[in-house]
């Protein structure tokens, strides 16, 4: 059989050369939409290279992009792994610490910059000197007395639309992306030529993300991170039309994306599937056009499944994944032999391993669990696109033959479907017995007066830890402890049932929107938020005693 290298080069010509009129449109701050073909991308992407080789750029250099979605960006991903480079996408959201800690980790030569982030930035540029070079795209003059800045425009324009593009091996590095850092410094996750090819085609199956030419992506997952759920890839080889929102995420924003564009696909954390469902109850919002929404990051609460299904028969897939997984893992495509599509029973699983992906539940000592959906122990996996290693920095994270440990705590029944029921870091184990902090906060969710809520462990002198829920409640309305303890008296097992209680108006995200338990446990027993204790339950119920 013939040989031809698998990578980021194959890809982008593909999409050139077989979907031209395809089209790529950035959201603009007016509300409308500025579109541009895929031959229009490709040449800017081929400029790009040109104007990277007459700045110096030298094969395996490392590249760094701070920006948001933008169609620049896109070029970045296709021009910089098929000159036979090294894509660094660094994520906007970390501390100046960090951002500075990861361009100097990955060894940057020169870093692509969206012109609307220079203020976030600046902090950190002081501490990169190895950094030669860095283009500007739109520049604000923000970093204008930085002697290494050049304006993207001017260098590009410059440049040819076309470029002798090399082979790169399959098997060398296309591109990076750190982990998000919550603990100590983030680590790095080196992608493959050959995976990043292989994710994409993998993307394109009617059982994963199903993304084909007929598609209109809404590009709302980070850039910056984990390679946007490999949509920028998985789109332009798949000729889809896709639509980038810049830093526009708000409500208002994303309803007029979709009022434009009609968007097909399209994937995002639960909270902003939470915002669109509240808009929808406000005002009304038609996302009828999605045939579906890919909803992962952390567990999507039953409560949103059923309301996308109710009001526009949206079915949404959840996913979980990691950045070292570049993230496409496990989704929650129910079985065939399901009748009712709008069952939420399989749609609120974490989801089942998508071809390439093995995984498997162990207990402390890694001995390998049933897959009977009751055995609970850490989760761990590999697969055709699964990290081996993290960039110059050694770990514990990878067992003796070969599996990553994931560090989520979660069951596998007899089908192969995953359920995480938690973190490792955020499992509570109360008199022995474990309580799922997934599930209460999936129960809990389902309160009308509830907006968000999360559940972390705290110490109880009685059973070592109990549940402690945080919760932020729909308006001004003051929601009792003791309300939602009688409404979890049906939903969940007693001894789940938690006395330690905090309100707040908003909780704590990582940099990707995630939840922060971690910043939550350091912000139990401080001033952040008040803790109270409540043994009663609603008047329907029994009360008294700890349950």
């Amino acid at each position: 059989m013939m040989h031809l290298p698998l990578g980021v080069r194959t890809l982008t010509e593909f999409g050139a050369r077989h979907f031209a009129s395809s089209r790529v449109g950035d959201y603009q701050e007016d509300g409308s939409i500025h579109w541009q073909s895929y031959t229009d991308i490709a040449d800017s992407a081929a400029r790009l290279a040109n104007a990277l080789t007459d700045l110096g750029f030298r094969d395996s250099d490392r590249v760094g992009t701070f920006m948001w979605n933008c169609s620049e960006h896109l070029q970045a991903y296709l021009a910089i792994p098929s000159m036979g480079g090294v894509m660094h996408t660094i994520n906007c959201r970390l501390s100046p610490e960090h951002i500075a800690y990861i361009i100097n980790h990955a060894e940057d030569r020169f870093l692509i910059v969206d012109g609307r982030l220079e203020s976030v930035l600046a902090p950190a540029l002081a501490d990169t000197p190895a950094l030669e070079k860095i283009l500007v795209v739109n520049p604000t003059g923000e970093l204008a007395g930085d002697p290494r800045v050049i304006d993207f425009a001017d260098v590009t324009a410059a440049c040819e639309p076309s470029f002798s593009w090399p082979e790169p091996d399959e098997n060398r590095a296309a591109g990076i992306c750190y982990t998000s850092g919550t603990t100590g410094n983030p680590k790095g996750v080196v992608y493959s030529q050959k995976t990043t090819y292989l994710h994409a085609l993998a993307s394109r199956a009617v059982d994963t993300f199903g993304v084909n030419e007929r598609d209109t992506i809404l590009m709302l997952p980070s850039m910056f991170h984990a390679n946007a759920w490999g949509f920028p890839y998985s789109g332009w080889l798949s000729g889809a039309d896709m639509v980038m929102p810049g830093p526009h995420m708000q409500v208002r924003h994303l309803e007029a994306m979709i009022e434009q564009a009609r968007p097909t696909l399209t994937a995002m954390v639960p909270t902003v599937l939470s915002d669109l469902i509240r808009a929808d109850e406000d005002k009304g919002l038609d996302l009828s056009c999605f045939r579906s929404i890919i909803c992962g990051g952390s567990a999507v609460p039953s409560s949103m499944i059923e309301a996308a299904w109710e009001r526009w028969k949206v079915p949404v897939v959840q996913g979980w994944g990691m950045t070292e997984t570049s993230p496409m893992c496990v989704l929650s495509h129910p079985p065939k032999d399901l009748g009712d599509t709008s069952d939420t029973r399989w749609r609120m699983k974490s989801g089942r391993p998508v071809p390439g992906i093995e995984v498997r539940v162990v207990d402390a000592a890694d001995r390998e669990l049933p897959n009977d959906g009751q055995s609970v122990g850490e989760l761990q996996l590999r697969g055709t696109w699964v990290t081996g290693s993290y960039l110059k920095t050694e770990t514990d994270a990878f067992t003796d033959d070969g599996w990553l440990k994931t560090g989520d705590v979660g069951h596998i029944d007899a089908r192969g479907y995953v359920q995480l029921t938690d973190r490792t870091k955020d499992v509570i184990k109360s008199g022995g017995e474990w309580i799922s902090s997934v599930d209460l906060e999936d129960a809990l969710l389902k309160h009308p007066d509830v907006l968000e809520v999360a559940v972390i462990a705290t110490p109880d002198e009685r059973w070592q830890e109990r549940p402690l829920a945080v919760v932020v409640p729909k308006s001004d309305k003051p929601l009792a402890a003791g309300e939602l303890r009688g409404f979890l008296l049906e939903k969940v097992a007693k001894f789940w049932i938690p006395e330690y209680w905090a309100f707040v108006d908003e909780i704590a995200k990582t940099s990707i929107g995630k939840i922060d338990k971690k910043t939550l446990r350091d912000q139990r027993g401080s001033a952040a938020f008040d803790v109270e204790t409540c043994y009663d339950l609603d008047a329907a119920a029994t009360s008294g005693g700890r349950q």
